[in-house]
Order: structure tokens, then sequence, then C-alpha cells
């Protein structure tokens, strides 16, 4: 009999079973994740916010508009039973993950609550939890004034979970806003954690350290892709090579060190979620950074270990992945959300050269589409003489009815043709990403090895005009194959 293997509608499909399971909706609008099998209670303030970043995974993957529907329900109703001010939680990392479900979701919403709450929980956190007395730095994991009250008292740590995971939210809440408070934050939090916490040597990410200075080394998936994430996320954010080569130890490592023949697992029964934020991290690393041909065969690997252990009445698979998924109707939905987030980061087969960071070049003029650096919805889209710099490069995701999305990395916003207007000679402008048809995109490649790119809602084609002028706009026009209407991804 053939081993099971992972295929094209299998990150769907989980990604149903997880809900069929789990998603309640007990009326009066209330949308949320139940806790375990067994246990219809509303998911917990940071386990809910857990489950929701897997839901918010499977919009990522797809782009479909019920997806970013449920992901706004399930935010609304945690919101609604969790409102702020949130000085009831004394753990730093708790607000993180609060705050991180937040943030990505006013990215694929826009929902304002989403972006001011996501800002307060950074501001609150960060204020509260950053000092310099003890380790020069770092946020604290339980602040000390609550650790002091625990029974029997908790000594104060500073940890990976806290500084990594509101890290990310201070580059998320950059991207959204342009407010360079947030980017500064993000880098001061990031180098602390690089010099006490990030071997650079292995790329362990240990777990965190004492106010006498003594590292705990422990070791764990989560604190490794959340770590991942963060140095992809400064990458892209500010196109430092530093960065990119502290993920790739820190990828490296997880996949050489913290897995099981090349397969995260971990039976623990304490455990939460343990891989969930490895697959974001690995997943936004690889595809944006176009290393399929390295890491393909590893994600895979781990996509099929997940497949084949699947608790065949449920489809969902624990946190041990290469061991069969019990019968145990207490398991949580943390338990399973890992392997449901892993999915939604592993293409069924191995990706081509589309996706990820380009530059994109005309071939009839050699001039690079370009941001200008200029935000803010209605911002022009021109061509400048290429200069690779960040108002050049565009990430290039796709959806689930295979157009793709182009945002640019010095604004944060998508390539959009203007209320989807099939107009001739339309200057192209950009907008915050909603992936609509109108900031969907085909990409077709030609027979001369250059691309076609055409709107899904106009059907009209990037044009240069044959412009050679820096600040030339970007135009559409009906396709007829010139070299004005071909492109280059570099």
């Amino acid at each position: 009999m053939a081993a099971i293997t992972f295929g094209q509608n299998d990150a769907e499909t989980m990604y149903n079973a997880f809900n069929n399971v789990f998603l309640t909706r007990p009326g009066g609008g209330d949308v949320y994740y139940k806790t375990a099998i067994n246990n219809a209670d509303r998911g917990g303030t940071w386990s809910g916010s857990l489950d929701i970043l897997g839901a918010e995974d499977a919009y990522e993957r797809t782009g479909d508009p019920e997806k970013k529907d449920l992901v706004n329900d399930l935010l609304t109703t945690w919101l609604k039973y969790n409102p702020i001010p949130w000085s009831w939680d004394g753990w730093n990392d708790d607000i993180g993950w609060f705050s991180l479900a937040l943030i990505r979701g006013y990215q694929m919403t826009g929902d304002q609550p989403f972006l001011d709450t996501a800002k307060y929980g950074f501001d609150y956190a960060f204020g509260r939890g950053w000092e310099t007395q003890h380790n020069d730095g770092g946020i604290w994991e339980e602040n000390p004034e609550y650790s002091a009250r625990e029974n029997p008292p908790r000594a104060a740590t500073k940890e990976a979970l806290a500084n990594d995971s509101l890290g990310k939210v201070a580059c998320m809440i950059y991207q959204s806003t342009h407010d360079e408070g947030y980017l500064e934050k993000g880098k001061q939090i990031y180098a602390w954690v690089s010099t006490h916490l990030f071997d650079s040597e292995t790329g362990q990410v240990n777990t965190g350290v004492n106010q006498s200075g003594k590292v705990d080394t422990g070791t764990a998936a989560y604190n490794q892709g959340t770590f991942l994430d963060y140095a992809n996320l400064l990458y892209e954010i500010t196109g430092n090579r530093d960065y990119y080569n502290d993920a790739k130890r820190a990828i490296d490592f997880g996949r050489d060190k913290l897995t099981v023949n090349g397969v995260f697992n971990n039976p623990a029964g304490y455990l939460n979620t343990w891989a969930d934020e490895m697959a974001r991290g690995a997943g936004h690393f690889v595809r944006d950074s176009g290393l399929w041909s390295e890491y393909y065969s590893w994600i895979k690997q781990n996509a099929d270990a997940i497949v084949q252990n699947r608790r065949t009445d449920l489809g969902l698979t624990w946190n041990a992945w290469a061991q069969p998924t019990p019968g145990d109707s207490a398991l949580t939905a943390n338990n399973f959300v890992s392997a449901m987030a892993w999915l939604q980061f592993t293409p069924a087969m191995q990706p081509n050269e589309i996706g990820g960071i380009h530059t994109i070049t005309n071939q009839g003029t050699g001039m690079a589409i370009d941001s200008a650096g200029k935000y803010g919805n209605g911002s022009p889209v021109i061509q400048w003489g290429k200069n690779d710099s960040l108002n050049q490069r565009w990430l290039l995701t796709q959806n689930s009815d295979t157009s793709w999305n182009i945002v640019n990395l010095a604004t944060w916003e998508s390539l959009d043709c203007p209320g989807g207007s099939d107009a001739d000679n339309l200057p192209m402008v950009q907008w915050f990403s909603g992936r609509a048809p109108n900031q969907r995109w085909w990409i077709d490649q030609q027979s001369d090895g250059t691309y076609k790119i055409w709107n899904k809602a106009s059907g009209k084609a990037l044009d240069s005009a044959n412009n050679t002028s820096n600040g030339a706009a970007l135009m559409q026009y009906g396709w007829n194959g010139s070299s004005a209407q071909r492109w280059l991804l570099e």
C-alpha cells in the first residue's frame, strides 16, 4: 500500500476539519473556537489568540473572502470578552499573542479597532516590561510586581516568548502605519534578543535569562519560529542582510536540531501549540526569499507526516507529527493548530520562480516599477531606473484562484488598478492590501521568458508606454504583446 502524502487539497481539508471540530457559533453574533474536543467553553485569552492565528494562516494562503470574514468575526468576539485595559494579566508574552493576532487581523481586514488595540497592547507591555537595570534591557516575561505575588513567588526572567512576539507586533504596526517609533522599538528589542538569547554561531534561540544573567539554554520550536519570523520581518522592512543571515541560521537550527529525523514531533501533554510559529517563520522566509530548492523537500516531509498521522475520525493531527494522533477527547484546539498551520504554508508542488521578492523591470525600457516610497491610499506607482531600493522590491504571493498579490516592501501597500477600471492609459496606484479583484494580477510567462502581468478586474496589462523618464507613470493597456508590456522578475 502506497504511503499517504500531502496533496493539493489537504491544507483546505485540515482547515475545514479544525473548524468542524472547534468552531462555535452560539448566537448573538459570537464566533469562537471552543477549548477542547470535549469542552465547549470559549477558548482562553492567549490560547484563543493562538487558534485565531491559525485561521489567519488559512486566509493568508487563499485570500478567500469568507476566511477574511471569519477572522473578523473571531477577533470581534475575542475583543468583546477581553476588552482593554489588560492590567489583569502580568504576562507580557500573553499581551504579545493577543496583539499579534490583532495586528495581523488588521492587515487582513482593515478593521481599525484591531489596529488600535494592538497598539495599546504593544505600548502597554513595552512600557511596563522593558527595563535596563537587569541584563541591559529586554522585556520581562512576567512583570516582577506580578511574579512576586505568585504562590510561591516566581523569579522574574526575560524570555524569548515575550520579546520576540512583541517585537513582531512592533514591526507589523510599522508596516500598517509607517510610524517610525514602532520600527525603532522593533529594532531595539531585536538587538537585545540577538545579543542575549540568540547564538549567532549555531542559530539556537535560548529560552531566557534571569536577573543575574544566567541563560536558560532550553529550546522550543515556537521560540525558534517566532525569532525566525521576526528576523525575516526586519530583513524585508529594512533590507539589512544581517537579519536575513540570522533567519537562515534560525531555520537551519530548527530543521537540524529540533526535529526527529527532520519532522517536528512533541507529544508532551503539557504543551499547547508547538510548531505553529515555526510554520509561519519557515513559511514566510522560504516563500519570500525564494528558497524552495533548499527547503521544499523538508517542508513537504513534515506535511506528509501530518497527513499520514491524522486522526481519521476528525481529520486532525496533534503536535507529535511523526506519531498517530490519539483518540483523546480532552485534547485542546491548541494541540491541533500547529499541524493545521504548517499545511497552510506547504505548497502541494515545489513553486516556480514567480513567487517571492522581486524587482520588476520592463523589457523595452529597462525601467523598474517603483513605489516612490510614498505611503497612503492612492499614491502613484511610477517607473524609475533600477537601483535595488526597497521602493523597487515587490513581494508576490498567490491567492486560491492562482492570481497574485503584488505588495511593495517600502510602503507595504498593494499594486492596485483604481476601481477596476478597464480604461487604457490608466495610471496604477497603491492601496491598502485587501486582495480585492482590482489588486489581483495574472502573471503569465511568455515564450521569450518575460511575463505578461494583467489585472483580474480590468483585464488590462501593465504597460510602460515606452517611457524612459524617471517618475513616469505605470499604465495599463489592452494586451498587444509589445516589449512595453513584457516584464522581467529579478
